[in-house]
């Protein structure tokens, strides 16, 4: 019987791929950190510049775009990503992205009429541009050609940059910053597909089983992830676009934080990734080294935001910050309770923990809607953020109470190498 021992970290890989997939990951670093820079100059402009109602509807329109170009990833990127062809899968993956968006932005369209809201007539029109963009930047930066991607993302950063200037010295108002944001990405997202020869009209060339996945994943995906979208929704229908307003001017200005959050979410992965295969003990050492120093990078910065004084607040928010203001602690505090839950759901992949992990998603997605809902109908913008600190401290405890019990499982075994 050929004995067993404990593996140690696996050999590198050839240097050649080492730098291949590390130019790979800077580049998805630098596109993250230049698509939250936009997004946040966006929200900064608009939420100084407009009424608390208005941003409600900003925010639901800005959501809608998150919802559908997530959607889109669950459904169709990430199976392309996954195929050994992915660029030649590419070209029909493009129609059925763009078939996503145009379903996702019929709602849209429909509520902007309803309400009569420019914002959410603007991303219904924008949204099958844009899923299409997020579309050909995720294919190129995984399979194809992560400079192009890079290029994109630095395009429409700049034409962010250009139309949020105009705002902030008021040439053009808040909802023709929208404007210039969502039409520069829907166009930059069109001409990129049709540069690279992909199918931009929609359509679903794809196998029955193929399409059956493809709809389980888009269902993970609603009831996990994108149940924050849908509660922000869910709270706008019940308790107004108000209450959403006053919570989405606090997340803006607590930008900084989340750019941070983000940036560090797209490493830990990787890095728990080197010690998948070392014993529980060094495995659970790593996951809170990286805890702790995405903590330790963060907290200062939300408790900075949290404590603004009153001149620098009414500068970045205006008449909004009052309505702000109260919500910043519980929202910092929702944060920083937020990198412990991406850490423990993080270590679910790693261990490719997957049932446990949707299982989990769904059932923290399921309390979380009617949450945020109950506490924005019973306490407004102050319970709906009590609610997500809530969630969030449920989320943090639940991801890892699990997450050590997976790690509880022996590290996995392999022979050791027979001489010749």
């Amino acid at each position: 019987m050929t004995p067993q021992v404990e593996t140690s970290p696996r050999p590198g890989p050839p240097s050649l791929l080492r730098r291949l997939a590390g130019g790979r990951a800077s580049r998805a670093l630098v596109v993250g950190a230049l698509s939250s820079a936009g997004n946040l100059l966006l929200s900064l402009t608009v939420a100084r510049h407009e009424t608390v109602t208005g941003v409600g509807w900003f925010a639901l329109a800005f959501s809608a775009y998150v919802l559908a170009s997530g959607l889109a990833r669950a459904v169709v990127t990430d199976s392309v990503l996954a195929s050994p062809t992915a660029v030649a899968q590419a070209r029909e993956g493009a129609a059925r992205a763009l078939t996503i968006g145009v379903l996702s932005a019929l709602p849209v369209l429909a509520a902007g009429l309803a309400v009569d809201s420019p914002y959410l007539l603007i991303a219904g029109v924008a949204v099958p541009g844009l899923v299409l963009y997020d579309f050909v930047k995720a294919v190129n930066l995984g399979a194809g050609q992560p400079r192009l991607a890079c290029g994109l993302e630095l395009l429409w950063a700049v034409a962010t940059v250009l139309g949020a200037l105009l705002g902030l010295v008021r040439v053009v108002g808040p909802v023709a910053v929208f404007a210039v944001w969502a039409g520069a990405g829907a166009l930059i997202g069109g001409l990129a597909a049709v540069r690279q020869r992909y199918r931009v009209r929609p359509g679903w060339a794809a196998a029955p089983g193929e399409t059956r996945v493809a709809v389980s994943f888009g269902a993970q995906f609603l009831v996990t992830t994108g149940s924050a979208h849908l509660a922000l929704t869910a709270t706008a229908a019940g308790a107004g676009a108000a209450v959403v307003g006053a919570l989405s001017a606090g997340r803006t200005v607590l930008g900084p934080v989340n750019l941070l959050l983000s940036t560090a979410g797209a490493l830990m992965i990787p890095y728990l990734v080197r010690y998948r295969d070392r014993p529980g003990a060094v495995r659970i050492r790593s996951a809170a080294r990286v805890a702790a120093l995405v903590l330790g990078c963060t907290a200062p910065v939300a408790v900075a935001v949290a404590l603004l004084p009153d001149t620098i607040g009414r500068h970045l928010l205006a008449a909004n910050w009052d309505l702000a203001q109260p919500l910043l602690l519980a929202l910092a505090l929702e944060s920083l309770l937020t990198v412990a839950a991406t850490v423990g759901f993080a270590g679910h992949r790693v261990e490719r923990a997957g049932r446990r992990a949707l299982l989990l998603g769904t059932l923290l997605g399921l309390i979380r809607v009617p949450a945020v809902l109950g506490g924005a109908l019973l306490f407004g913008a102050a319970g709906a953020a009590g609610a997500m600190v809530a969630m969030a401290l449920a989320s943090a405890v639940v991801w890892w109470c699990s997450y050590l019990v997976l790690l509880r499982r022996p590290a996995p075994m392999r022979p050791v190498p027979q001489p010749a």
